[in-house]
């Protein structure tokens, strides 16, 4: 009904040319076909994709030139929504109920807007900078009502073809008039540009904290935190980030990614989990981002095994239907399977878990296989209790290996201790600063040190019973809370799928363990 009264208004305004769709599959049919100068699109499409995905669908495949107009309209008030949407950019954004006369007014102002810059757009879809930059000069030196966004237009093409003095003058001549968080964003660009990413690191942190929902700023802080190698940076930028739009499906991914690389896989888990949520029918619904899924919730189980429980029947149905689409290539199924095996293991059901890794592994031809395959079939091997099978396994790639320190730094997290150069030096320093700081009393920051090493390397048994000890340590000085015993209790749990009779670590297990018992009939448990 929403789609027959707004065909009258068009028509009722002069277009006569106009096709009624009820779908985003139905719009990127008919663009095999013909081009539109105008979409008007709901964001909710019902089933399949939404508005959002739909334009960035049509902007990743190049449907729409620079004159083109995207009309978003919407119903939904909710924050993630709005923010999603505005986060997209289309043209306008119109809340629902809508009329004729304000349809008309939004129109009248694009349709100006486009018809005074229609030179400057066909120059564009040539690809003729040059002429672009010329065309753009004019009409900010006319004073042209769309000046500001000429000189937004023209400070991107400078910065597109490496023209950074004059881009960096636009950019000046923008905030002498307005203090403009897209000419701010531009000043810091140029700076990490020109090898000044700390200096810039800094402008993008005061950018979005005048402005919080200044998602560009969050984006170049981004890389500008990358290229300074600061990945624990990257993370709490792109959290706040994701908190304040959490339906950008291509944040979540990063977070998720470099998540993985600081080892925070509960942090990892749950991005990608809004990542197959948001993303499903979206050019991010791919079976790699649903494996990685998968992956971050086996790779939790090591740090906290009951969360992983939580989540390891909501990862499996994902993988029970990637496994069932043709689309999937075999590497993915096969990676699908390894690591179902390692969540039906993660909830308890052994003979589930079995079944699935030897079905699997009896067609697997390991001479040619990837390192990220490799990698899963020792997992699947631990989480069905296979040491000694996966100990093989891991020396065998240990050895294959040894001189390709990238490869190293992928085994770390399998190992006890670190093999990559990488690795030994970060956990050395890192366990060295939190053993001094337990020895100088200074528990809590002991704790902190502890569990981001864990969470980077979560079988290296002596970090998880210095933890352990720390947090012993701090409840017999501060008193004892639920809290650090059900902490205690996950790090004893995970660290018992990994302890044997035979390891270096069993005595002193054994000895907090006991501790612990003692510490708890001794002292009263205190409020958290």
């Amino acid at each position: 009904s929403f789609r027959v009264s707004l065909n009258k208004i068009m028509y009722e305004l002069g277009f006569r040319q106009v096709d009624s769709v009820s779908s985003g599959e139905e719009v990127l049919s008919l663009y095999d076909k013909k081009h539109y100068d105008l979409i008007l699109c709901d964001y909710n499409l019902g089933q399949g994709k939404n508005g959002q995905q739909l334009l960035e669908e049509l902007r990743v495949k190049q449907c729409l030139r620079p004159q083109d107009i995207f009309i978003l309209l919407s119903a939904e008030t909710s924050r993630n929504v709005v923010m999603s949407a505005y986060d997209c950019e289309p043209d306008a954004y119109l809340s629902k109920p809508i009329n004729a006369k304000a349809i008309q007014q939004r129109l009248k102002r694009l349709l100006n807007k486009r018809d005074a810059m229609l030179s400057i757009y066909a120059s564009l879809a040539s690809g003729d900078t040059a002429q672009s930059i010329d065309l753009l000069k004019q009409e900010i030196a006319n004073n042209s009502r769309y000046s500001m966004d000429c000189q937004k237009l023209l400070a991107e093409l400078y910065m597109g073809n490496k023209q950074f003095d004059a881009a960096e003058a636009v950019y000046r001549v923008v905030l002498e008039m307005r203090a403009l968080d897209w000419a701010q964003v531009g000043l810091a660009t140029l700076k990490m540009i020109r090898g000044e990413p700390q200096l810039a690191a800094k402008w993008l942190n005061d950018i979005v904290e005048e402005n919080p929902s200044c998602m560009k700023a969050y984006d170049v802080l981004s890389t500008a935190l990358a290229a300074m190698g600061d990945n624990e940076g990257l993370q709490k930028n792109l959290e706040k980030a994701v908190d304040i739009s959490p339906m950008s499906i291509g944040r979540q991914v990063s977070l998720a990614n470099v998540a993985l690389e600081n080892g925070d896989a509960e942090v990892a888990a749950k991005a990608l989990r809004k990542t197959v949520k948001y993303g499903a029918n979206s050019l991010h619904d791919t079976a790699e981002n649903q494996l990685k899924y998968a992956k971050a919730v086996a790779r939790f189980y090591d740090n906290d095994a009951t969360k992983a429980n939580e989540m390891a029947r909501e990862a499996g149905a994902i993988l029970d239907e990637l496994s069932v689409k043709n689309s999937a290539d075999t590497e993915s199924k096969v990676r699908s399977k390894l690591l179902g095996s390692q969540l039906w293991a993660i909830q308890g059901n052994s003979k589930k878990a079995r079944e699935i890794m030897e079905g699997v592994m009896n067609t697997l031809d390991e001479k040619a296989l990837p390192i990220e395959l490799e990698i899963e079939m020792i997992n699947a091997l631990s989480a069905n209790q296979e040491y000694e099978k996966a100990e093989l396994k891991l020396q065998h790639l240990l050895e294959k290996y040894r001189y390709d320190q990238p490869s190293l730094e992928k085994l770390d997290p399998l190992l006890s201790e670190p093999a990559s150069e990488r690795g030994k030096k970060l956990l050395a320093k890192a366990n060295k600063k939190g053993i001094e700081a337990y020895k100088e009393a200074e528990y809590q920051v002991a704790i902190d040190y502890f569990i981001q090493l864990e969470k980077r390397y979560p079988r290296y048994l002596g970090v998880k019973l210095n933890l352990a000890q720390a947090v012993i340590g701090h409840m017999r000085e501060y008193g004892v809370e639920r809290e650090n015993i059900e902490r205690c209790h996950k790090i004893f749990k995970v660290a018992k799928r990994y302890v044997s009779t035979s390891s270096p670590h069993y005595n002193r297990y054994c000895q907090l363990k006991e501790m612990l018992k003692a510490l708890i009939l001794s002292a009263p448990i205190s409020p958290t």
